[in-house]
């Protein structure tokens, strides 16, 4: 059955017919059959697949169109979606009413991006060049009905013609069609409720959407091996265009981390990052550095990517013209959520946290640097924890096990460069003099909690010979 021919020479043929019955009648029933949907300027894209939730379609389908015939959709009934993925699959429904054979009415929707110059080349709608110029995407959504002879009762098409409308965004707008998901479905739901026994057998529904705003970049091209290109800063996806033709990537959101340039470790993942900056920032112990990570993905092509790219940041530097004072904040924070698996060797410990592993640890504090003297206040917080697998939370007599409580320590440290070759550190650990412990002994030197270090100072001198 072909309630909407759409070939590849994209002919349309549209019909308009419907079959009154009886006002006195109760309303018939109705099932949606199915929704199938297919982009002809971007098949293999994801952005106009029908989403999970077809709610609010069907929503304004019974209070619109059904209405208006006087039916009434079976809601019990489940519609299938069809993304269609070859053009000549387009204006073809498969019938199949094994599941609906005693309801009267079968209607099935369908939902086809097309070419703007296609409609306007075929006159199936008739605007002004000025108009014309303005549409950047054209949505054709026909409804067919069929009886149970499996005739065609009703067809109507309308045509979506989106026009962006500019609003705040970050650079300047483009001319990209404007198809997200959400903004598209949206659009789309909203005018179901044109599908009416009235007007035209095409009706054409100018929509206002968002539009859409771009800057120049300038590592895009390291990743698509093209030219400088334009890309959507205002959505959630973002769209570029080149000589073939429109883009758009899905964009999640980037991971910000903060890079440790103290650690001299062979552990840390950033030990060659951090030598190079040694030997080539001026003000490497005075800086902040952060590793951005950009994961995007090309919907149209399948693929992914990953932008890694790397910020150096000074709050003096960058808010005054000081180049003698540095001011410098850090934090740091890992929760930690580690407990015993279900398949582990002692059923008493299942689903119970790992011993010596408490939730929350933060650390955070500030620098201040005036030329060769730099001052840094630490604040250390690490929550709570318990020292055995058990989760025993009072302390036994012997202090062995028990809960480990939560507990905070401030430390000050300054260090005065000489020179090159001479630099003098000195600081206080544990600045409040703080009475606590982190760990629970049964053995030497135990038995019992084993205090941790109350306010210490030292002070060392470093030369490089």
């Amino acid at each position: 059955m072909k309630p909407l021919i759409l070939t590849k020479f994209l002919l349309f043929t549209l019909l308009f017919s419907f079959q009154g019955w009886s006002q006195n009648a109760p309303a018939p029933k109705v099932v949606v059959e199915q929704i199938q949907a297919y982009s002809y300027l971007n098949p293999t894209a994801s952005y106009w697949k029908i989403p999970a939730n077809i709610s609010p379609i069907l929503e304004t389908l019974d209070s619109s169109l059904f209405v208006t015939l006087k039916m009434q959709r079976d809601k019990d009934y489940t519609t299938t979606t069809n993304a269609l993925t070859k053009l000549n699959q387009t204006g073809k429904i498969k019938i199949d009413w094994s599941n609906s054979l005693t309801i009267p009415y079968h209607a099935y929707i369908e939902i086809y991006e097309m070419d703007p110059e296609f409609a306007y080349k075929n006159d199936l709608v008739n605007l002004s060049e000025r108009e014309k110029d303005s549409i950047h995407s054209v949505w054709f959504i026909a409804c067919s009905i069929f009886n149970l002879k499996k005739e065609r009762v009703f067809q109507k098409t309308i045509m979506l013609g989106f026009t962006p409308v500019e609003s705040l965004g970050l650079g300047y707008t483009i001319k990209s069609t404007p198809s997200m998901p959400n903004l598209l479905y949206n659009a789309i739901a909203k005018s179901m409720k044109y599908l009416d026994a009235e007007g035209d057998e095409i009706d054409f529904i100018n929509v206002k959407v968002p539009a859409a705003y771009a800057t120049d970049n300038y590592w895009m091209p390291f990743v698509h091996n093209m030219p400088r290109i334009l890309f959507d800063t205002t959505k959630k996806f973002i769209s570029f265009e080149d000589n073939a033709g429109v883009h758009a990537l899905r964009m999640p959101p980037a991971v910000l981390k903060k890079i440790n340039n103290k650690d001299k470790s062979e552990t840390n993942p950033y030990k060659n990052l951090v030598e190079l900056l040694r030997k080539t920032r001026p003000q490497f112990n005075r800086n902040e550095y952060y590793q951005v990570m950009q994961p995007l993905r090309d919907i149209k092509n399948n693929i992914d990517y990953t932008l890694e790219s790397y910020i150096e940041f000074n709050p003096v530097r960058a808010f005054s013209n000081s180049t003698t004072t540095d001011v410098i904040l850090f934090s740091s924070y890992a929760y930690t959520n580690a407990t015993y698996s279900s398949d582990h060797k002692d059923a008493n410990t299942k689903g119970k946290k790992v011993e010596n592993a408490p939730n929350d640890i933060f650390r955070g504090g500030i620098s201040y640097g005036y030329k060769n003297l730099l001052i840094t206040a630490q604040l250390s917080f690490v929550g709570a924890s318990f020292s055995d697998a058990n989760n025993t939370i009072a302390a036994s007599a012997n202090g062995n096990t028990g809960r480990i409580p939560s507990y905070s320590i401030t430390d000050l440290t300054g260090s005065y460069k000489f020179s090159k070759m001479l630099q003098l550190k000195a600081g206080i650990n544990n600045l409040l003099d703080k009475r606590y412990f982190t760990r629970r002994a049964g053995g030497y030197p135990g038995p019992g909690a084993l205090p941790a270090d109350g306010r210490s100072l030292f002070i060392s001198i470093g030369a490089k010979l």
